[in-house]
């Protein structure tokens, strides 16, 4: 009994029901409440003197008209509509006018019970949005008037009026004061549910990536053997029967070492986050000594390096597996921009999270790069296997970073790896503010 009446009050904060129903379906059950309520309230008017005989039927017919409506929504919801922000504050308009008729017939704003009035601005900021509620908040205001105005005034209220100048400007504020807070309140709970609901999906998403990874790591094992030993059959028959430049042989053999690549790349592609051991690792110099070591291997590679602004840009990373993105990511870049086409790598710090950005000057992202973006084995290129960005991406998650793919204004891509930012304890008079300017910038050109 006790959680039927905690649901009659429950929040229309439904993830899986549209919320224009989940509200409209939460408005019919607190109506019930109310109609009974409203039903309850006539003996003790009639008896204090505030609803007289010839008031009555048209009181009586007002309640019933809302327990019709009641019941007619009521039936419509059970089709299973898609209803609308629309749906909810004509409902909403209709209570507050039905309201407001029944307590001008019973005294108006003089009504004891007149502030009933104000749940409506709760509920009108709460479950409208935008212009609509803005909207509803103008229908209650014309009720106020309208309770003030033109309501009637029973024999057991007279002589006990407070002036209405007093009166109306008091339910005025009072009925603004409820909308603004409760505006703010529900503008709060949306952002927290959509946030919920973001970090639901994320999670659902990482442990099918962790299930995919385990059974990649499982397929990398198990054909590893068997691969290997197809290798070694093949250079055999090629050596017994004198056949080391046969190109169907030489095509098998460059077949199973690619089989081998792939599986070499899904054996090392897969992370577990509760098995990375985090450093406070300062990014820019990180990330400075994988430029070097690209040049180094790569003599003809030109990787352009930028720490911008003054502020230490240390996070918390496993050194070698985001070594790994970095890398990943550069190469990406040149193979997108040409061998020879200078690559950008800038480190920045801003609003607590450290940014590393990683700029070609290739056509920019593909669209299926997009559209899949975060699954294993995407890839343009003709001899990719598509987990490189996967990698990376697997890596931002369990670092509870974030990997985002833009395309430049002037032509090229840019991978950007956002980081929380740990803050580093200095001195107050060593403490200065970053400066974003170029010309305060540290930049290591490497050409």
């Amino acid at each position: 009994m006790l959680e039927t009446i905690r649901s009659l009050f429950a929040p229309p904060l439904s993830a899986e029901t549209a919320q224009g129903t989940a509200k409209l379906a939460w408005l019919v059950r607190l109506r019930w409440v109310a109609l009974i309520a409203q039903l309850g309230t006539i003996l003790p008017a009639r008896y204090f003197g505030l609803l007289e005989d010839e008031l009555l039927i048209p009181f009586a017919a007002t309640i019933a008209s809302l327990a019709s409506l009641n019941v007619a929504t009521w039936l419509w919801l059970r089709g299973r509509p898609q209803a609308g922000q629309a749906h909810v504050l004509l409902q909403l308009a209709t209570d507050a006018i039905a309201l407001s008729l029944m307590l001008g017939m019973t005294g108006g704003a003089w009504n004891p019970v007149a502030p009933i009035l104000f749940v409506h601005a709760v509920l009108g900021s709460l479950l409208l949005e935008g212009r609509l509620s803005l909207y509803f908040f103008a229908v209650l205001i014309a009720c106020l008037g309208g309770i003030q105005t033109l309501a009637y005034i029973p024999r057991g209220l007279h002589g006990k009026l407070v002036p209405p100048e007093i009166l109306f400007p008091a339910q005025m504020l009072f009925s603004f004061v409820f909308w603004i807070l409760t505006a703010w309140l529900s503008r709060t709970l949306t952002s927290l549910q959509s946030h919920f609901l973001v970090l639901r999906e994320r999670k659902t998403r990482i442990d099918r990536l962790r299930a995919v990874g385990a059974l990649a790591a499982g397929l990398s094992h198990e054909f590893a053997t068997p691969l290997n030993t197809a290798q070694l059959k093949l250079r055999r028959l090629a050596r017994n029967h004198g056949l080391e430049g046969d190109p169907d042989l030489e095509t098998a053999a460059e077949a199973l070492t690619r089989c081998g690549e792939v599986l070499k790349h899904m054996a090392g592609s897969q992370l577990d986050p509760d098995g990375l051991s985090l450093d406070d690792v300062e990014i820019d110099l990180l990330v400075e000594q994988v430029c070097r070591s690209v040049m180094q291997a790569n003599p003809a590679a030109r990787v352009k390096f930028l720490a911008t602004g003054r502020s230490p840009r240390t996070a918390l990373v496993p050194a070698v597996a985001f070594s790994q993105a970095v890398l990943n990511l550069i190469d990406n870049a040149r193979q997108a921009g040409g061998e020879e086409a200078p690559v950008e790598v800038i480190v920045s710090r801003h609003a607590g999270v450290v940014d590393v950005s990683v700029l070609d000057q290739g056509s920019g992202w593909p669209e299926v790069v997009r559209r899949h973006f975060g699954e294993p084995f995407v890839t343009t290129k003709p001899d990719g296997v598509g987990l490189g960005l996967y990698y990376v991406y697997t890596l931002a998650g369990a670092l509870g970073a974030e990997l985002n793919l833009e395309d430049r204004t002037t032509g090229g891509a840019i991978a950007r790896i956002t980081l929380p930012a740990v803050s580093a304890k200095v001195s107050p008079t060593a403490a200065v503010d970053e400066d974003p300017s170029p010309a305060a910038a540290r930049a290591g050109a490497m050409t």
